[in-house]
């Protein structure tokens, strides 16, 4: 008999209502699939771009007391550091170097020239080890002998002074790009000694709210305009995974350590869309695997109806092969017309997703499409190989 022939016949008790139902059922499964998938590659990689809430960056500090107004600003030994360092959620922690000589700094004449008059202040600095500043590492480099020092300045010292100090000091406004270009001279004195620098604004911090300077600079300058040994660190910054995690939140309240409510804020929120991602991913996989079943028992029940001409062509001679293939064929068509729903779908969905978070201000990255289009690809594979299998048994059961 024509393979054509064989196919109309075993085919013929199909049913369009069921059919369609259960390709569009996949195609929605899939889709929802690749939703999740794609929303929980990309909304992972924006919370790890700096700007975003990957900063898992942690600023902390002892807790000051009235005490503490005579005796100084309480500092972290070396113990207290190791707890910290030994805490699951924290990967890494860097100690605040403060200055212990008195700086000041002034714009040169070409600064003052654009308001009228001269800029001068007094000034903190700080340094941490060069793992937490977040600016080129090339920009950030300073050993004796060095023309210029380099220093970063938090973005939001720029914003007040530009917004508030500017403008009430009749003062002229200085955009970012701008005080890159410009040189400034810093004062440093102490021990009896004092020395002119030439300054330079190397980047802007939203990490650290502390004007920094390099590691090597500060411990150059402490022993000069300060000997006398290190004091203990009264700030530290930590790296954790995340700052909101109940076992590091728990050890900061016990030990009475304070940290920015913005971090613990970001932090809970990471969480929170993690386990969005995560359970919207699994509400696809569920999915998916209700619409498989739908599918491998649209097919079952199909090859059921014809169980009548399953024995006939068996006992005409017909292998079992030649009976399968046109149920194989009939399922990796429906597959592709379902895989193909989805994908359209997902394609529409996404641009609507991809525009709702530009509206608030979010640019989605779009690394997670591949990986939703291969897992999609492989749950139709997988879909596809249960098929045959599930045929295969059922013509063999009905043929015998």
């Amino acid at each position: 008999m024509n393979p054509h022939l064989i196919k109309k016949l075993l085919l013929s008790k199909t049913r369009p209502g069921q059919l369609w139902l259960s390709v569009i059922g996949s195609g929605i499964g899939l889709c929802i699939m690749m939703l999740g998938v794609q929303l929980w590659v990309d909304v992972r990689s924006l919370m790890q771009e700096k700007e975003m809430l990957g900063r898992n960056y942690v600023v902390i500090s002892k807790k000051i007391t009235l005490l503490h107004s005579l005796s100084g600003a309480p500092r972290f030994s070396d113990p207290e550091i190791q707890e910290l360092m030994a805490l699951k959620s924290v990967d890494d922690i860097g100690k605040f170097t403060p200055s212990r000589f008195k700086a000041s700094m002034s714009m040169n004449a070409q600064m003052g020239s654009m308001g009228g008059q001269l800029f001068k202040t007094d000034l903190f600095f700080e340094s941490v080890p060069n793992r937490f500043v977040d600016i080129e590492a090339d920009a950030w480099q300073w050993q004796p002998g060095d023309p210029h020092v380099p220093v970063i300045v938090p973005s939001e010292f720029i914003k007040q002074y530009n917004h508030a100090f500017a403008s009430g000091q009749n003062m002229p406004v200085i955009p970012e790009n701008l005080l890159k270009s410009l040189r400034f001279e810093l004062l440093l004195s102490g021990n009896e000694k004092s020395d002119r620098y030439k300054g330079v604004i190397a980047g802007f911090s939203n990490r650290i709210q502390a004007i920094l300077v390099p590691e090597p600079f500060m411990q150059y300058a402490n022993s000069r305009y300060a000997p006398g040994g290190e004091a203990a660190p009264s700030r530290l910054i930590l790296h954790a995974e995340n700052p909101a995690s109940p076992e590091l939140l728990n050890h900061l309240k016990e030990k009475q350590i304070e940290t920015a409510e913005d971090k613990v804020k970001e932090g809970k929120t990471r969480l929170l869309l993690e386990v969005v991602m995560l359970l919207l991913a699994l509400l696809g996989a569920f999915i998916v695997a209700l619409s498989m079943m739908g599918f491998l028992q649209y097919n079952q029940l199909l090859a059921y109806r014809s169980a009548y001409e399953i024995q006939t062509l068996h006992r005409l001679g017909y292998t079992q092969g030649n009976m399968v293939l046109p149920y194989f064929r009939f399922a990796l068509r429906n597959l592709g017309i379902a895989l193909a729903l989805s994908t359209g779908l997902f394609a529409a969905l996404e641009a609507g997703i991809v525009g709702l978070f530009s509206q608030n201000g979010f640019n989605l990255p779009l690394h997670g499409w591949p990986w939703s289009l291969l897992c999609a690809f492989l749950a139709a594979m997988l879909m596809g190989w249960l098929c045959y299998r599930s045929i295969k048994n059922q013509v063999g059961r009905l043929a015998n």
